[in-house]
């Protein structure tokens, strides 16, 4: 055989999120996904995290296409970046292209014409090499696939997100037999969505959820305030029907709920009860028992609509104690904090919240153990690789395997920027790429790394102290007394006298310092390092300026 089957993960192994997943033979490779991570409490001043294209750089010619698994933006919100690099086909199903080509028009402007192709069951798309076949499986938005892969190595299966629900309310289920039937020819190697591989059993469905929005609608005394992820149609569909059931009118609020409803709304994938939406506009002159409004924000976003009615900075919502509000969604790790704070404030402006798991408003998009199994069953695979999860979720998933029987040297653990490589009889990584974190910062990408990271987050530590410090261009005296600025410090009523005391310490310093400027501001930072730690306990920045006058 000419050439093994290599498989690069960018990102989506060791975290949640940023998924992106690489197939390559010879010269043609395969993208699967392309997604963004939100960012984690360290990481300050952060939009998004996207995958490390680094490997990619000098192969742009081999991408024979992008195919997108599921419309949610850890799968698909890296699109515009990466397109910014490589041209390619991109392929997914009706609805994720819908999604798709709004997000690009965004970004690159409506006169952007995308390259989108749609995928259907039973028809496989050739690219290159590969022969993709795409198998219906559900997940917590309609037209989730997973990707039976033909290889000339071998058929490989990628599941995408996905859990067994056979109720889903958007009405379709899981092509267990198709999936079947594809591994019923064999199977080289099966990867696994790993994120519920803490949870035993199975992952309830959506349609469990129903008497507990049931009872809040049934009971609330005023409106009914729904947060959940955007793009989290199942949650939305059933939202509508629960609301007609109690003649409530739902409005929308949040840009990219609103865009979603509109997008899956016209394709058909919502069914809308005649008369049941109406815009926020509308819903402000009606009767708060005949409101339910869907909002974004179920994960503490400080800009979502739900923190800013917390916050009170919503325009056209303002809570009072009549309102229940409902928190549809689990924290994603590192979320626990920020929603904790916004249910707080939302509690302090009146509002009664339910979230999980004083009432079960939510259940996983992803598979639990016995589902997990359930696939390594009908799949039967060669070689085990888990994906989609932190270490430990991909860990467990792995052991989840070995008990079905899976030899151990069978089941590959990679982390992000591992390179895989696949042959008939073996599996086994082989080296290494970049698949670190790339930052999104405002309109700069890749521009800040760990560095400015912890700049950042000593800022917000420890505040910052700027000393300014006047010296004469010829004989490097003293041209005057250094100005010492703080912000973050200092209170207001210790400040006069700690500054005197730092000037003092700073005009001393720098009388015993050389007089080249590099020394000055040495000896600068650390005469006010030192003293700001022993009258503060605080370690704040400090940057020195040395102004040469004439």
């Amino acid at each position: 055989m000419a050439h093994p089957l290599r498989f690069v993960a960018l990102g989506g192994l060791g975290d949640i999120g940023r998924n992106m997943n690489i197939f390559e033979y010879g010269r043609n490779i395969l993208i699967v996904d392309a997604g963004v991570m939100f960012p984690e409490n360290d990481m300050l001043g952060i939009d998004l995290v996207i995958p490390n294209f680094e490997y990619l750089r000098d192969k742009k010619d081999w991408v024979r296409g992008i195919v997108i698994t599921h419309g949610h933006e850890d799968h698909t919100g890296a699109l515009p970046y990466l397109l910014k690099e490589i041209k390619a086909p991109i392929y997914s199903t009706r609805l994720v292209l819908a999604l798709v080509e709004r997000k690009l028009k965004e970004h690159f402007g409506r006169s952007y014409k995308p390259d989108l192709h749609q995928v259907t069951a039973g028809n496989p798309i050739h690219l290159g090499p590969f022969n993709v076949h795409a198998v219906p499986l559900s997940h917590s938005i309609p037209d989730s696939m997973a990707l039976a892969i033909d290889t000339p190595v071998g058929r490989v299966v990628h599941s995408g997100d996905f859990k067994i629900d056979f109720t889903p309310p958007a009405g379709e289920g899981p092509d267990l037999a198709g999936l079947a039937a594809f591994a019923s020819q064999g199977t080289l190697a099966l990867f696994a969505d790993s994120t519920g591989a803490e949870k035993a059993g199975f992952t309830p469905s959506e349609k469990t959820i129903e008497p507990a929005f049931d009872k809040i609608m049934r009971e609330a005394p005023g409106r009914v305030i729904v947060a959940s992820f955007a793009s989290q149609l199942n949650r939305l569909q059933l939202v509508l029907d629960i609301s007609q059931r109690y003649n409530r009118k739902v409005a929308i609020a949040g840009r990219s709920m609103v865009q979603n409803f509109e997008t899956a709304r016209r394709l058909g994938y919502l069914k809308v009860p005649k008369g049941t939406h109406v815009r926020l506009e509308t819903a402000r002159k009606l009767a708060p028992e005949q409101i339910t409004i869907m909002v974004t924000g179920s994960q503490g976003q400080p800009e979502a609509a739900l923190a800013r009615m917390a916050s009170g900075r919503h325009r056209d919502i303002i809570l009072n104690d009549t309102d229940t509000v409902v928190i549809s969604a689990h924290p994603i790790p590192g979320n626990e904090e920020e929603i904790g704070r916004m249910i707080n404030r939302l509690v302090e402006r009146g509002a009664e919240v339910i979230y999980p798991p004083i009432a079960h408003v939510h259940v996983s998009g992803h598979a639990s153990q016995e589902e997990m199994k359930l696939l390594q069953a009908l799949v039967r695979p060669k070689f085990f690789i888990p994906v989609h999860g932190e270490r430990r979720h991909l860990h467990l998933h792995a052991r989840l395997a070995e008990g079905m029987g899976m030899p151990r040297d069978h089941i590959v653990q990679l982390l992000d920027g591992d390179i895989l490589e696949i042959r008939p009889d073996s599996c086994q990584v082989v080296g290494q790429t970049a698949g670190g974190y790339v930052f999104v910062d405002g309109t700069g990408v890749g521009d800040v790394g760990p560095r400015v990271l912890r700049e950042r987050d000593a800022l917000a530590k420890g505040g910052f102290v700027t000393a300014m410090i006047p010296i004469h261009k010829r004989s490097r005296e003293l041209a005057g007394k250094p100005q010492i600025v703080t912000r973050g410090v200092l209170y207001s009523e210790q400040a006069d006298e700690n500054l005197k005391n730092a000037q003092e310490t700073l005009e001393r310093a720098l009388k015993r310092s050389k007089r080249n400027k590099g020394a000055l501001q040495e000896n600068a930072r650390e005469a006010l390092s030192r003293h700001f730690y022993q009258t503060t306990r605080r370690s704040p920045v400090v940057v020195a300026v040395v102004v040469e006058v004439e």
